[in-house]
């Protein structure tokens, strides 16, 4: 079964990983009333990888560990993870945010409450777990037994905010088989667990390079932003990023952590009325201001070389959630706010780990902020404003040149040789795209992990309005409206505007020939038809007795002067709705009607293969009327020669004319000039 195969299964249904059926196992140990051992994420050295593995390594279970393990020791407040020894640092900040949001933590870990513990039944305990988590287009579930590596007693994964809660363990553990190995989570991000853990899509700002906090407008645009995703429910976490990783942990000046993820948990705009925040805002009457997590429990971090200088115990910080009175911001009134008068305002806290910024000290402190939207599976947004998506799955891949097996063109001269995929759209729309790539299970569990993801990105081209071939050639008419830069990341997404019309959007590696699969998303708010181009040229039915293709014409309708009526009726309208149609043989096209325009631009372009090339086009200007039938207002012939290269033409319009005026030859009288391209190819693939 090849990988893409294998990947589209994703799209049926909850996949069981490995193959593993949690309620079949379960009721088979219960049964024989043993503890389950996971045969294929065994408990030995090897599945915590390649790196400095500690030595003298037990793999306890949490029993061995605690006298009353539990899941969580208080569902309602269980909101604080701590790091171990093995913990990578975004994996950290992933179930930290998966903690303090309820809803998404109960889909990560289902029917929490039939795993947990029961000291009153303890021969139901059997050692068994399972957690979903949204992979490439479908959810996965993954079955993990509790044995977590330690050293001395000492837990070296993921815990709890208490000793006896291991529910972030076991999720670390259950991801980490995911992906193969504990040492295989080192070079993802936060944004990717995020998705992971929702089937969201995620995007990074970096705020440095935006500069937020040195141009007002921008920053009051990011506050915008910023209240529009808080009301999407959308996670968003604001990053100190740490130069090295040996400075992960550390403090900076006001208190915050490098390479912590800080979890959003409100965004206001506070009136200040009469308090005494108006001098502090400089007179403003409203103030910026962002509610913010701290969800890590530092205070029982293993002891390292460094741990004095992570702890900070010696030292008072701005920003520490038990020092919130206590802010020295670059707004230095700050601390002079009495509590009640925060609390008046609305600036409220729902635990310790929670804390108060004005926008200018979050956009001045912190370097990056992840956004994960909640575009597809969104509980929380109301159906008029939901988004509609779009799936696709594919693979790059290297065959024979002009083949179906050739594509993977890279993203320079022969990028259009990649997957192509065609949508349209019928007004502006706005549009997220998503690319993701994946690999198969053999190579991610060979190849070392930072050679896993390639260089990915995507181009968006507008086409012809009735393009159903496969695009080969990139003339002026066919422009590139999005090219959105590669990166070496599992996914990168593009969120913006597109105007109506027809599209092809091209996923692609940077580099010619590399081989991997991907799952491309677009979302919209309206319904979105999206297919894949996969021929090069028309294929004739096997029933067709006219011939081969020949010719292939492009033609671009720019715009009309001078429209004219030449037989007026007193009951048609003094507006003119104009548009365009183009026949070729069988085939036609149709620009969007003008409004109330004698002189319309429309800059449209069709494409058209001909059999028949002495035939030739057929062009017509009709004014569109809302009751009564559309009016005819001229029309010209255009033979169409081949060109190979696009080339403008003026084509007069000839309009209708019922009688003529005597026996006489009578010129027709015209309606007005038709502005257009023509591009004429003999070659089918030109185009």
């Amino acid at each position: 079964m090849s990988l893409l195969q294998i990947m589209k299964k994703f799209q049926e249904n909850v996949i069981l990983y490995k193959k593993q059926d949690y309620h079949q196992l379960k009721k088979h140990h219960r049964e024989e009333h043993t503890l389950f051992i996971d045969p294929t994420f065994p408990a030995i050295d090897s599945v915590i990888g390649t790196s400095s593995i500690p030595p003298n390594i037990h793999w306890k279970r949490p029993g061995d560990l605690s006298a009353s393990p539990r899941l969580f020791v208080d569902i309602e407040t269980s909101r604080t993870v701590r790091p171990g020894e093995l913990s990578c640092n975004w994996i950290v900040s992933a179930c930290a945010v998966l903690a303090g949001v309820p809803e998404i933590r109960n889909r990560v870990i289902l029917d929490y409450w039939d795993q947990e513990w029961d000291s009153a039944k303890p021969e139901l305990y059997c050692g068994l777990f399972h957690f979903q988590f949204w992979r490439f287009g479908q959810w996965v579930d993954v079955v993990v037994d509790d044995l977590l590596p330690t050293v001395d007693n000492t837990l070296l994964t993921l815990q709890g905010g208490a000793e006896n809660e291991f529910w972030a363990a076991l999720v670390e553990k259950a991801y980490a088989k995911l992906h193969g190995s504990y040492d295989a989570l080192r070079e993802g991000h936060l944004c990717d667990a995020l998705v992971d853990f929702t089937g969201g899509v995620s995007e990074v700002v970096d705020i440095q390079a935006e500069e937020f906090a040195i141009m007002e407008d921008k920053r009051i645009d990011f506050f915008n932003l910023l209240l529009n995703e808080i009301a999407n429910h959308s996670l968003m976490c604001f990053t100190v990023m740490a130069p090295t990783d040996n400075e992960i942990g550390s403090r900076t000046p006001l208190g915050l952590f490098r390479g912590h993820a800080y979890h959003v948990t409100d965004v206001r705009r506070v009136r200040l009325a009469e308090t005494n925040l108006r001098t502090m805002f400089k007179g403003r009457e409203k103030a910026s201001m962002i509610r913010l997590r701290d969800p890590r429990d530092e205070r029982r971090r293993p002891a390292t070389a460094d741990s004095g200088a992570r702890s900070g115990s010696d030292v008072e910080f701005a920003f520490s959630a038990a020092s919130v009175s206590r802010m020295l911001s670059q707004n230095s009134d700050w601390a002079k706010v009495k509590e009640c008068e925060r609390e008046r305002l609305g600036l409220v806290f729902r635990d310790k780990s929670e804390f108060w910024m004005p926008l200018e000290d979050v956009v001045s402190q912190f370097t990056e902020l992840t956004i994960c939207r909640l575009l597809s599976r969104n509980l929380f947004i109301c159906p008029g404003r939901k988004w509609r998506e779009a799936v696709y799955l594919g693979e790059w891949q290297s065959g024979m040149l002009g083949t179906s097996a050739d594509r993977s063109g890279g993203a320079g001269e022969t990028m259009l040789r990649n997957p192509q995929y065609v949508c349209d759209f019928q007004d502006e729309e706005e549009i997220v795209v998503q690319l993701m790539q994946f690999h198969d299970q053999e190579r991610m569990e060979i190849e070392p992990v930072n050679f896993l993801n390639y260089l990915i990105g995507f181009f968006i081209i507008k086409v012809e309005e009735n393009r159903a071939i496969r695009l080969h050639r990139q003339w002026p008419h066919c422009p590139t409206i999005i090219n959105l830069d590669h990166k070496r990341r599992r996914e990168v997404v593009y969120r913006g505007s597109l105007t109506e019309g027809r599209y092809v959007v091209i996923p692609t590696t940077f580099k010619p020939g590399e081989h991997a699969g991907y799952l491309l998303r677009i979302f919209s708010h309206r319904n979105i038809h999206l297919r894949e181009l996969k021929e090069d040229f028309p294929k004739c039915p096997l029933s067709c007795v006219t011939g081969e293709f020949q010719w292939v014409t492009v033609i671009k309708i720019i715009r009309a002067e001078s429209l004219t009526r030449i037989n007026p009726s007193y009951w048609q309208s003094s507006k003119l709705n104009p548009y365009c149609v183009i026949v070729c043989e069988s085939k036609k096209g149709k620009t969007p009607p003008a409004k109330n325009d004698f002189d319309p631009v429309w800059n449209n372009s069709f494409v058209f293969y001909r059999k028949n090339v002495d035939k030739p086009l057929k062009l017509k200007v009709y004014n569109h009327n809302t009751i009564l039938p559309d009016e005819l207002l001229g029309q010209c012939e255009l033979p169409a020669l081949v060109t190979h290269s696009p080339t403008p033409l003026s084509a007069i319009l000839v309009a209708p004319v019922k009688q003529k005026q005597n026996d006489d030859e009578t010129q027709l009288p015209s309606s007005g000039t038709l502005h257009l391209s023509v591009l004429t190819e003999d070659n089918l693939m030109a185009v």
